[in-house]
């Protein structure tokens, strides 16, 4: 009777000390597989955190009275209606006085998005003082300077 409860100690013993390690190892497998999904994360976070970034070029704007409001009235709607993009783009070629081919200035006109003339456009609609002065403006680049950058 000694020797069957000698034995079943022993088996009783060995199994606890199997359920201690099966502990162990799923503790172990439940870290590990938090640590790469922390680490999964941050990689997903680090490499996409740029796209909520954009990219500004300052750029010295001459708000030209002459394009602006040629009448003089300072109605609205002929300043809302002026050739913004014309006073964007005159600009940057005085910005860069030796871009001087005609694909080159199509090329820099393409630093600035298309939005730029309407964020002009709305720097003199709400201050008027401005025509006729310049003003240096940080305009959003355009996109494929922005991925570039």
């Amino acid at each position: 009777m000694r020797n069957v409860s000698d034995c079943l100690s022993r088996n009783l013993h060995k199994r606890r000390n199997a359920e201690k390690r099966f502990q162990i190892y799923g503790a172990l497998a439940i870290t590990t597989g938090i640590v790469f999904l922390v680490i999964l994360f941050f990689s997903i976070v680090s490499k996409g955190y740029p796209a909520f970034q954009q990219t500004y070029i300052k750029l010295d704007v001459l708000f030209n009275e002459s394009v602006i409001d040629p009448e003089g009235g300072r109605n609205l709607e002929t300043l809302s209606r002026a050739d913004y993009g014309g006073l964007l783009k005159k600009s940057l070629r005085t910005a860069f006085p030796k871009v001087k081919k005609r694909q080159d200035r199509r090329a820099l006109s393409r630093l600035v998005s298309q939005g730029a003339s309407f964020q002009l456009r709305d720097m003199v609609l709400e201050d008027q003082a401005i025509i006729g002065t310049v003003q240096s403006v940080w305009l959003v680049a355009d996109d494929e300077i922005d991925q570039l950058i």
